[in-house]
């Protein structure tokens, strides 16, 4: 049983605009009455929606919660062109909006849908030099950024009410919507700037659990509504493995085939998976070196799970 001095796992929260996610985890410290809390990722203080929040040994998954596909509903302004790629900025240019419709648009969508390079914006939490881009934009200097890739899963159309259009987006890691929203817009012939932002999924958690922060007050508050640590990898596929795999883990060593008691859900090479014990304690996270037909088909003694973090008390 958790007890209120030693909270260990995730708690979704639903994120107010006007909010950093470090303001989040100042008000998750002050309610939890503990220092070991962190964020999953950054989102814009405009944006509302799942946030992530790691408590107590939970913040050793974060590099994994980040590493979730994420889903959006996005609203953007078109004709408009700010330096930093949403409303919140300054204005840098105007352009008329020209004549566009839903097969238009869905022509533009299709250019922007899976695998591609996106630069990324000044504004923005990524290092150059040690220093954060967005601590440099705002002394007006300006550094060469390379591209990154990203993944496009979804982009789907869901309204158009000029110069306003709102689309749902399903993406990987390190995707700037804002930047989605900018490229769209340019695309299109105007320009545009996201003016609109809520954060629908983050791997396993949904807005329609999210929890908003109001209702926290103490740490009793917090308590029933902590999602255990292999919950909150839960969209992960996963692997059981007996006392031999166990040792294999905790040794660091990579896990065979032959160790492996059940596979639940499919991976391909270089896919995360949740290496789990039979009672179902989350024992660590590997990387595939096989697709999982693969390994149903050899097992035996062939390497099929490279550890990445072990967890040797068990999570």
């Amino acid at each position: 049983m958790i007890t209120k001095s030693e909270i260990n796992g995730v708690l979704n929260i639903n994120k107010p605009a006007g909010m950093t996610s470090h303001d989040v985890v100042d008000v998750i410290r002050k309610v939890a009455r503990m220092k070991r809390v962190g964020h999953t990722g950054t989102l814009d203080p405009m944006a509302t929606g799942v946030l992530p929040i790691c408590l107590g040994k939970a913040t050793k998954i974060q590099q994994f919660l980040i590493a979730q596909d994420k889903e959006y509903l996005v609203d953007m302004r078109l004709g408009l062109i700010t330096d930093t790629q949403d409303i919140t900025g300054t204005v840098v240019e105007e352009v008329p909006v020209p004549p566009l419709n839903a097969e238009i648009i869905e022509a533009a969508f299709q250019r922007f849908r899976g695998e591609q390079m996106q630069m990324p914006p000044m504004v923005s939490a990524k290092h150059h030099k040690g220093q954060r881009l967005y601590e440099l934009a705002r002394r007006g200097v300006e550094v060469k950024r390379d591209p990154c890739k990203i993944h496009i899963h979804e982009l789907v159309l869901e309204a158009v009410e000029l110069p306003v259009i709102r689309f749902r987006v399903t993406c990987g890691k390190g995707t700037y919507i804002r930047t989605l929203c900018h490229d769209l817009g340019i695309a299109l012939g105007s320009g545009a700037a996201m003016s609109g932002l809520v954060r629908v999924r983050c791997g396993a958690f949904h807005i329609d659990q999210a929890v908003a922060l109001d209702v926290l007050h103490s740490p009793d508050d917090v308590l029933p509504r902590i999602v255990s640590l292999n919950e909150a990898l839960s969209s992960l596929p996963s692997v059981m493995v007996g006392s031999e795999g166990k040792a294999s883990i905790h040794c660091g060593r990579f896990l065979s085939g032959g160790a492996i008691t059940r596979r639940n859900g499919d991976f391909y090479t270089g896919s995360m998976v949740r290496v789990t014990s039979r009672d179902g304690t989350l024992i660590g996270v590997g990387e595939a070196l096989l697709n999982s037909d693969q390994m149903d088909e050899l097992a035996g003694n062939l390497r099929v799970i490279k550890p990445i973090k072990v967890f040797h008390h068990g999570l």
